[in-house]
Order: structure tokens, then sequence, then C-alpha cells
């Protein structure tokens, strides 16, 4: 309480006891009181700070997930169009390899068998981004007039350089199903190469 304010509050106190004992004023008494009167407490108003609403933390834009196989990957289709072209063609030389060779006629057999999925993965991927089949491939020269040997040798540096391909495109492919696909095809080309080079090697 303020300390200014006591001897008046003593003051009032009194009164009031002695309105008590001597509810009236008496010509005998010496002392004459006054009504009673409450000193007013003036008290500093405490301003009200309304709280201000917190801020809506701005939640951070999640990035648009990149649709798997959709048309936002147009821009890959005329790769997936050379690489069909090159499946279908290692598929044809392949086959006329089998029918060629009496050593290892399995194993070019089943690298065209490999080469026929690769290009069923690469015309499905194709599909789902444009919504139509992909073109028919233009097939080369084919392996007459060379002896196996040297076909072996063109198909051994041709899926290495399809190797190498595939990976520079599965680094820059923004699609996570073409990045997929591209790195698994160019291990599954690094394989039939080093295949290549094995039947060499037995020859």
């Amino acid at each position: 309480m303020n300390e200014s304010l006591t001897p008046e509050l003593d003051r009032v106190a009194f009164q009031q006891v002695w309105r008590r004992v001597m509810p009236e004023d008496r010509p005998d008494c010496p002392f004459t009181l006054e009504a009673p009167t409450l000193p007013t407490v003036t008290s500093t108003p405490v301003p009200v700070v309304s709280a201000a609403p917190p801020a809506l933390s701005r939640m951070a834009p999640t990035p648009q997930a990149q649709t798997c196989l959709g048309e936002s990957s147009a821009g890959a289709l005329p790769f997936l169009r050379e690489m069909l072209a090159a499946a279908a063609e290692g598929q044809r030389t392949y086959r006329g390899m089998a029918r060629q060779s009496r050593r290892g006629s399995s194993l070019f057999s089943n690298l065209a068998a490999a080469k026929a999925g690769q290009g069923k993965r690469l015309s499905t991927a194709f599909f789902l981004i444009a919504g139509k089949e992909p073109p028919a491939p233009q097939m080369g020269a084919g392996i007459s007039g060379r002896t196996l040997p040297l076909t072996v040798r063109t198909r051994y540096h041709a899926e290495q350089g399809l190797a190498l391909r595939l990976e520079e495109a599965a680094q820059t492919a923004s699609d996570p199903c073409l990045v997929e696909l591209y790195r698994a095809m160019a291990g599954e080309n690094r394989a039939q190469a080093d295949r290549l080079r094995g039947w060499l090697e037995e020859a």
C-alpha cells in the first residue's frame, strides 16, 4: 500500500471507532468528528495489451513429385527411339550370329532374347510417355559378309558404347523410372559385352 495514505486511513479508522462509542456529538466533548470519508485510491490503469495472434508459419511448398513416365518426360522420347533401334539391331544381329555359329549358338540366342526384353521395356516406357506406340526402328545391314569373330568384336564395342550412353542419360534424367531403366540396361549391356569377350577368349 502507498505509505502516503497511511495517516489518512488511521484517521478514518479512529473516526469509525469513535462513532461507535459516541454516535452523536456532545457539547461537552472536546472532539467533533466530520463524516468519515474514505480516501479515493487511484491506481494507474494497467494497459491491456491484446496478444497479437501468432503468425501463421508459412510451410515451405513441397516440391511437386516428378510424374513417373508421364508427359513431363516427353523430352526423353528421342533417346528412347535411339535405344529401341539399338536393341532391335542387336536382337537381329544376335539371331544371325546364332544361326552362323556352331559353338556358342545358345549364347547368341540368349543375347538375342535379352535384347528383345530391353526393346519391350523401352517400348513400354515410350508408350506411357507419348500415349502411342514407337515407330518401327530402321535396321542396319546385318552381318552378311563378315566372319563371326569380327561380328562379335563389333557387338562387343557396341554394347560398351550403349552402356556409356545409358549411364550418361541416367545422370541427366529427372524421371526416376527412366533413371532406373537406363541404369539397369547399362549394367545388362556391360554384362553382354563381357560374355562376348569370354566367347572370343575361348575361341
